[in-house]
Formats: structure tokens, sequence, C-alpha cells
């Protein structure tokens, strides 16, 4: 088996795809996703997204070598020799997939190599990297049965555009994050979603559905290769039943397992194996500016804080010092902003950075406006639904930080709130604290009109 096992990994075609496969991943999403903040959790998942194009091309190459016989008309000659036929397609196609395997593996370690020299917080997570692993295995599998039972030049090509189709379109069943159902078994669909954060402990319920489901197909495909050779080995018809019902027995646990799962706050749940998710402990790096502006250990090692706090201080530069505003600005894993506590804090959610800047620019002129709404709203208060008072003061600070306003939150088409706006930017700085130092309460209470504004 072993002397099998190393002549087919040298006359096989897959190290030469290998170059090609590189090159692919070199000009994807992926090579692009190393520019911004280094999060292991983000990176962890990019190396499991990387099955998008690894799965097909383990499923067309393997579909490629386990017609090879066929296509040279060697079915005969083959079927003469004493070898069992088991063993030698089992062979081909371990030969095969430990070359896509290793290659997944090389390019885990490289990407999260790099990920090393750049994350200031965290460690690996390995679970969305063996869920990746173990999904090419079964790409290439999958593609090896379909090409022993269908060999044919154009099984290849077909095969590996059917895995990327079936792959995308499993995925296109959960949209986004906030819907589950068979969506969530898809490859490419995030192990830990966008939902999962530096701020909670990631829970792999999610990775262990889909280790199922993925040891569920391996064996419903080793079932298929078995029964393909139960002709020249009638023996084998027991070992592919007993595949094909532990491959049942565990596509269905998997099938009704995600069935039960939900989405929180904190990623998908799996009530069946799901334990608490723990916050994680941390402390905060802050600027050194007149409002500090404080992030994730996560978030500090490149320019997330020094942009953050420039927009921060920009908008909140003048109502520093009123009783009641902020002594600091802190991020969360909430999804509301807003002050809150005592002493006051001005709470953020996450954010987005690329050159500099707030991404794309409609998230960062909402980030803009709901910075300076948190301002003005109770804390107690929906920041999204805000009063007319409430928007012309928030505008006012955006607008003198010179960013241009919000149209939708801050009510760019409202005459009233525009002319308010302006009324008060018109005052003199020293007018303008001690107004807001008498009305602060009141205008966070809803208790201002825009008439109110002086």
């Amino acid at each position: 088996m072993i002397r099998l096992l190393r002549i087919e990994a040298h006359r096989g075609p897959t190290p030469f795809v290998l170059p090609l496969l590189a090159v692919l991943l070199a000009i994807s999403p992926l090579a692009g996703d190393l520019t911004p903040v280094a999060l292991w959790l983000d990176r962890s998942v990019d190396v499991e997204g990387s099955v998008q194009i690894t799965g097909p091309f383990a499923a067309g190459v393997a579909a490629w070598l386990a017609s090879r016989g066929h296509r040279r008309r060697m079915d005969d000659l083959l079927a003469s020799t004493p070898r069992n036929p088991w063993t030698t397609a089992l062979a081909t196609w371990l030969a095969t997939v430990g070359w896509m395997a290793a290659f997944y593996v090389a390019l885990a370690i490289v990407y999260l190599g790099i990920t090393a020299t750049q994350a200031t917080w965290g460690s690996l997570l390995w679970w969305p990297v063996i869920a990746g692993l173990v999904a090419v295995v079964m790409c290439s599998l999958a593609g090896f049965v379909v090409g022993q039972w269908v060999p044919s030049r154009l099984t290849t090509p077909l095969v590996a555009v059917g895995v990327l189709a079936l792959i995308l379109g499993i995925r296109s069943a959960a949209p986004n994050d906030r819907v589950v159902g068979i969506g969530l078994l898809s490859p490419i669909y995030p192990t830990f979603g966008t939902d999962a954060s530096v701020f909670h402990q990631p829970q792999p319920d999610l990775a262990i559905v889909k280790l199922l489901l993925y040891t569920g197909v391996l064996a419903l495909a080793l079932a298929a290769m078995a029964w393909h050779a139960r002709i020249a080995r009638p023996a084998l018809r027991p070992t592919g039943i007993a595949l094909l019902i532990a491959g049942l027995a565990l596509s269905t646990t998997a099938g009704a397992l995600d069935a039960t799962a939900r989405n929180t706050g904190h990623g998908i749940v799996v009530p069946a194996f799901h334990t608490t998710t723990p916050a994680i402990a941390y402390t905060p790096v802050c600027t050194d500016t007149p409002l500090p502006v404080c992030v994730h250990p996560a978030y500090s090692g490149g320019r997330e804080p020094a942009v953050l706090s420039t927009i921060i201080n920009a908008i909140a530069a003048p109502v520093l010092g009123v009783p009641g505003m902020p002594v600091r600005a802190e991020q969360t894993d909430s999804s509301t902003p807003g002050v809150h506590g005592t002493p006051p804090i001005l709470l953020f959610g996450n954010f987005v950075i690329h050159d500099s800047t707030l991404q794309p620019p409609a998230f960062g002129r909402r980030f803009e406006a709901l910075t300076a709404l948190s301002l003005f709203v109770g804390p107690h208060t929906d920041i999204r639904n805000p009063t007319p008072a409430q928007r012309a003061l928030a505008r006012y600070t955006v607008e003198q930080a010179h960013y241009p306003p919000d149209p939708d939150m801050l009510a760019s088409h409202d005459p009233a709130v525009a002319a308010a706006a302006d009324r008060f930017a018109a005052l003199t700085p020293t007018v303008r604290t001690a107004w807001l130092t008498t009305h602060l309460a009141a205008i966070r209470a809803g208790q201002v009109t825009v008439e109110d504004i002086p």
C-alpha cells in the first residue's frame, strides 16, 4: 500500500495544479484581508473560506484521476490484476487528497503566520481551520466517487463547477448572519460568524455540526466506492453497507442538530451541546487625547485608535467639560451606542477602517451621526429615533467637525432642524456651554424642542 501511494503521488497531476491554485488565492479577497486590523477570529475564518476555491479544485482533480483508467481504456487490464480494486482506488484518492490537504495546511501556516506578526491580542482558533480541512477532504472524495461512476472527460469540469455551485447554493440559503437553516452547513459559511467577537469566547457549536455532516458525507462516499468495487470483490458489500449506515446516521444527526440551531448575539448556538458564552477579560488601550478613546487591545496595533480618536474628539470637542458629557469613549460589543454610567462613558460598537477612514463611506457617516446623537440622547432611549432638537444639536457637532451630516439620521431634509443647528453654531462658545449645562438633562429626556434652541 505504501509503495502504491508513493507511485500515485508522483504520477498524478495534482502537483501541477497547485501553482494555479496558489495564484487564484493570491488574487482573491483572501489576500486583501491581510490589510485591515489582524483579528485571529477573522483570519481563522478566512482560511476556512478558502474552501470556495480549494474545494472545487480538489473535487475536479480527484474526478480526473478516478476516471483515468476508463479514459485510457484500461478497465479490462486493471480488472485482471490481483490487487484489490478497493485498495487501488483508495490509494489513488489518498495520494490526490494528500496533496490538496498539504496545500491547505501550507496556506493556513502562511496566512496565520502573517497574522501572528500583526495581531496584538488573542490566539489561533482551530475550529474553522479544521472544519475547512475536512471540507476539502470531503469535496475530494465526492469528486473521486463521481469520477468512478461517471468516467468521462467532461466529468472533471462538471464536477468542479458542480461542487462550487453546491457550496454557493447552500450558502445562499443563509443570506445573512441572522438567518439559520441548511445554509449554516455550507463549507464557506463562517464557523464563527460576524456576531462572534473578541469580547466573548467563540463557541464551537456550528463547527461540531459541520464536522458531523462532513464525516457523514465521507462515509457515504466511501460506501459508494465499496459498492463500485463489489463486482470484483463481493466481500466488500458488508463494508459498503456498514459505511452507508454510518454515513446516514451522521448526516441525519447533523441535520437534526442544525434544525435546532439559533443565532444569538455571540454566534450560532446548538442547544444539544452549548455551554455558556463567557466574556473575555481584557484591558482596553486608550489614547492620550482630550476625550480618551479606548479600544479592545485586538484593535490597537494599527491606525484604528488614532482614526477613531480623531473622529470622536472632533465631534465631541464643543461639548467637552459640560456636566454629564462623557469623560472617555470606549469600544463595546453592544449594538446600541450611547452615553452610560457614572462617570459617563460614550460607548461605540464595531468598526472597519481602511486607509485611515471608516469604511464603507455610508458606515462612516452613520458612525459619525451615532456618535453625535449619543451625546444628546438619553441612555434608555432609542438612539435611532431621536427628537428634532436632538437631531439639530447632533447635526451641529458633526458640521463643526467638518463632516457631512448623515441625511437619514440627522434630517438633512428638515429645514427646522438645519436652521436650529445653524442658530446654535452662531452662538459664542461660552453661551453654548452655559445653555447646554442648564438644559442637557431636558434635552436627553426629549423635553426640548427645536424652537427652544437659541
